[in-house]
């Protein structure tokens, strides 16, 4: 945001509310700076998780789980620094090792079929 004298030429018309005092200038500034920072590391999860995406839907399960490995670094450092709560942090987390279980579950499926329950029912009547 540009300041010429005390007129302030705003980028966001929906910005319709000036600075009264240089305290509350100076917030918008560290306001906008901060936003920049939060914005780019929701931009890194965002980047990260769909990496791993592209990894399980090529069904590449070696690449997946380095993805997977980048993607919850990175979840457990923006959620470190309370860009992202961490509970939502841990719920992403979570969901992206479930698609990468998925991923495994077929091939584990084929190596070692599971019979399914034979047992018959006994009357306990007779």
């Amino acid at each position: 945001m540009p300041f010429l004298g005390k007129l302030w030429i705003l980028a966001n018309p929906s910005e319709n509310q000036l600075p009264n005092s240089k305290s509350a200038e100076k917030r918008v500034r560290q306001n906008k700076k901060q936003n920049a920072v939060n914005n780019h590391r929701k931009r890194l999860v965002k980047e990260g998780t769909r990496q791993f995406m592209v990894a399980v839907q090529a069904g590449d399960v070696a690449k997946a789980e380095l993805e997977l490995r980048s993607a919850t670094a990175i979840l457990d450092r923006v959620a470190g620094k309370r860009t992202i709560h961490p509970n939502t942090a841990a719920r992403r987390k979570s969901l992206l090792a479930r698609k990468l279980n998925a991923l495994r579950a077929p091939a584990a499926k084929t190596e070692t079929e599971k019979p399914g329950k034979s047992k018959s029912k006994v009357s306990k009547t007779a």
